[in-house]
Order: structure tokens, then sequence, then C-alpha cells
């Protein structure tokens, strides 16, 4: 037993020890930056794991907690989806800690298992070192430290990764089980299921005959039922809270002020606030949103045509689920979970001259956003 998990930490120790490092200089280096260089900053009398404990993290832990609501302002939680909290009472029971401390160990444990899994995934197509730079390139990525704190981003692009790394290997319905838990994640995960359709339909060309095509059908049919599981058990919480299939719409227009527009009204009002904005929210709520929402268009249409054309899908339809929300806050922390452009960014660095650019680049934006967050709480 020790022997295998040794030879297993062996053959992966280049996407752990990226994990790891990452860990250590985000959580224990920035708090302690952000004390020394900044003498007003909350991190001068909260210890690290309050440090993080800003926006949504509270309301996941609140559910973990005490589950969803009907009064209060906790009944407004119910626009977060049931299995991050859900992992977070297990392991609350399992290492008998904190609810915090254990969402903290969720996103420890996604977090290795996600290098792991999205290293193994770029193997299939590109060398070891292309991989190994394409986990690097995620966990140094601007908003990567949400990966590390009990946000809902580190599970969600291993599930993402897993449904395709499966769906891949062949092993179809253990993907779909990963799409169902992916959807009871984020809503939208449901950009996986037409993703890995054309995966098994298109790209599977193998047995891409009369018999294959009935064999593929029935696969889809019933698969479908494990994709959609998560995403139909949240609905049906909904309706047994408050009677009503999509309450959270309800509470995501009157609490939060989003609709559903997808006619580009998020973009005008972002182009609109950079003439009324100011300072600090002028860069992040105004161009933050707009660069990062035309970065993650420019490398879906890269990864469409160059990369694998259900990846490019996948991260077409995870942009129009962002786009199309009428304000936009957290644009930058979202195309964080287009995995796939870790990968290009990974290709685009044989060119050794935009390798370097790219990481100094990432890492200064990286350690500057984390400080805000450090410093100002919910920035996304």
């Amino acid at each position: 037993m020790n022997l295998f998990i040794y030879q297993n930490v062996k053959q992966y120790k280049a996407p752990i020890l990226i994990v790891l490092v990452s860990e250590i200089l985000i959580l224990l280096f920035l708090g302690r930056l952000a004390a020394y260089f900044l003498p007003h900053s909350r991190a001068v009398s909260l210890n690290i794991w309050e440090l993080w404990n800003v926006w949504d993290v509270p309301h996941y832990i609140s559910i973990a907690s005490s589950g969803y609501q009907k009064l209060g302002d906790e009944a407004n939680f119910i626009i977060y989806l049931p299995f991050f909290p859900l992992l977070i009472s297990i392991f609350k029971f399992v290492f008998q800690t904190s609810y915090l401390i254990a969402g903290y160990i969720v996103s420890l444990f996604t977090s290795i298992l996600l290098a792991i899994i999205l290293y193994k995934l770029t193997l299939l197509d590109y060398t070891k070192k292309t991989a190994i730079l394409t986990v690097l390139m995620l966990f140094i990525f601007p908003t990567s430290f949400f990966l590390h704190i009990p946000y809902t981003e580190s599970l969600f692009i291993l599930l993402s990764v897993a449904s395709f790394y499966f769906a891949r290997q062949k092993h179809y319905w253990i993907s779909f089980l990963f799409i169902g838990l992916a959807t009871a994640t984020k809503i939208v995960g449901l950009a996986l299921i037409p993703a890995i359709f054309i995966e098994v339909l298109i790209l599977d060309r193998q047995n891409f005959n009369k018999k294959g095509i009935y064999n593929k059908l029935s696969i889809l049919l019933f698969g479908s039922t494990f994709a959609l599981s998560g995403f139909l058990i949240y609905l049906f919480l909904n309706y047994y809270l408050w009677g009503d299939f999509f309450y959270f719409t309800v509470i995501q227009k009157q609490h939060f002020y989003e609709t559903f527009a997808p006619f580009g009204q998020g973009l005008v009002n972002a182009f609109q606030s950079l003439f009324w904005r100011t300072g600090l929210e002028k860069i992040m709520l105004g161009y933050g949103q707009i660069a990062a929402f035309f970065l993650g268009l420019g490398m879906s249409f890269y990864v469409l045509v160059k990369v694998r054309f259900s990846y490019g899908i996948f991260m077409f339809i995870v942009l129009f689920f962002s786009y199309s929300m009428s304000l936009w806050i957290p644009m930058p922390r979202y195309i964080l979970s287009l995995f796939p452009m870790y990968i290009a960014l990974a290709i685009f660095s044989k060119n050794v001259l935009f390798k370097y650019i790219w990481i100094l680049f990432s890492v200064i934006l990286l350690l500057i956003l984390a400080l805000i967050f450090i410093q100002y709480g919910p920035v996304f």
C-alpha cells in the first residue's frame, strides 16, 4: 500500500508540487505580506483562515452548517448549489474540525486531484513538459487564489476535467457521473453535456458505424439522466423549500440584481461604468471585467480551432453563461473555469519569450489581485 502511494506521488510529483507551493505562497505568504506593507490591512487583525473568509465563503459555510433556510438573509443562499457545502460538511465530520477549516481542506484536496487529472488529460495529446506547463498556467492564473480558499472553483474545474478525461478514455458512464456532480456544483456545469455529446458522437470515430451509433445513442440517452441529476436535485430543492423550481432566479433578480440578458447588456453596462466609476473600482469592475471577457473569447476561438473542438464548445457555452448576466462583477473569476485555456497557454509557451513574459505578467497580477482581495474583501 505504501509502495503504491509512493509510486503515484512520484509519478505526479510535479503537478502536486505546483499545488503545494502555490498553496503556501498564497495562503501563508500573502497574508503576512499584506500585514507588512499595509499597516491598516485586515491582515493585521485576522488569522490566515479568517482573512479569506469573505463574500461567498460565509454563505457556503452557513449552508454546510445549517442547511438552506427560509428566513432572514440566509434565505437568499438558495442561489448556491448544494454539492460544495455538502463536501464541507463531510470533511468537517471526517477531520473533526471547524466548517471553515473543512472548506480549506476541500479546496486543497480538490486542487491536488485537479492538478493530477489535468496533467493526465493533457498527456493524451501533448508531451510531459506541456502537461506540466498546463498545470502551472492554471495555478499562476491571476485569479487562481480562488482555487485555494473555500470557493467552488477547484471542485468545479476538477469535475469538468474529469468528465472530459473519462469520456476520452471511453468510460462514458463515469464521465456522466462527474457531469452530474458538476451540475450540482455550478449551473454552468450544464455546458459539459453538449461538449461531451460531441466527444462521444463525433470525436470518437473508432466505432463510428451503424452498430456503434446505436450504442452511442443509448449511452447518451441514459447518460443524460446522470448528467442532469445534480441540477434536477437542485431544482427540486427549490420546489421543496419555496414551491417554485426556479425560485433561485427570483432571488438573483431581487437580491443580487442579476437577470438573464443574452444580448450583451452586461458588456454594455461594463463599458458604461468606465465613465462613472473611479479609482480601484473602475479598474476592477470596469476594465477588469471587459479584459477578462475578451481574453476568454479569444482563447475560446483558438481552442475550438487549434486544440479540440469539444473543449472549445465547452468554453463558449461557459462564457455565454457568464456573458448573459445583466451585471458583471465576477467575470475574472468565471473565466478561471475555462480549463482548456491553460493547455493553449502551454502551447504558446513553446515560444520562450512568450512563456517568461506571460509567467511574469500572470504572477505579478496574481499577487496584486490577491492582495486587493485580502484588503477589500469582495472584489470579484
